[in-house]
């Protein structure tokens, strides 16, 4: 990236498109975009912006989501969690973006939603468990209740790599 103006500005758009594309979606339990976007900024701008991309765009989601601001260090967890999934796009933008694609790009897409959609919530069910216990019954369901996000994430990431590939490509071209 030659300008850090040109991945401010992109990364502030991700951040936004993170908050915009939670509000048509608030009712499909624990189904989001959120980290998709956050992965696909660490893909195109590398794996510091994607961080910081994820938690900005996941404290935009928290802070004003209209079901109520997130507690504290729940909100504190959701960032930390989305910016995971924007390093984990820098660290594998190289590999998903390159010359052709076949079966076992879009195969690690899923692994890559998986992975990232497991942290988030690893990240967020300890915090929510530790807070309002008893710890290992409230971390059990969390993660079973987390099951949706990671299918959903897992169905995204494969669905949208076409995607992520083309604006990635447009990133470059304007580099």
């Amino acid at each position: 990236m030659k300008s850090p103006l040109y991945a401010m500005a992109l990364s502030a758009i991700l951040a936004a498109l993170c908050y915009v594309t939670m509000l048509p979606l608030i009712g499909f339990y624990n189904v989001f975009l959120t980290l998709f976007i956050c992965f696909a900024a660490g893909v195109m701008l590398g794996a510091g912006w994607g961080f910081l991309t994820g938690v900005v765009g996941m404290f935009l989601c928290s802070y004003f989501n209209p079901l109520g601001v997130a507690f504290p260090p729940i909100m504190l967890a959701q960032m930390v969690g989305a910016g995971f999934s924007g390093l984990l796009g820098g660290w594998f933008g190289k590999m998903l973006t390159g010359r052709g694609t076949s079966v076992s790009l879009y195969a690690l897409m899923g692994i890559l939603g998986l992975i990232t959609a497991l942290l988030y919530h690893l990240l967020v069910d300890i915090v929510d468990a530790w807070l309002w216990g008893p710890f290992w019954v409230r971390l059990q369901v969390g993660l079973i209740s987390s099951l949706v996000t990671i299918i959903s994430n897992i169905i995204i990431f494969i669905v949208l790599y076409p995607v992520l590939r083309t604006l990635s490509g447009a990133v470059r071209f304007r580099e």
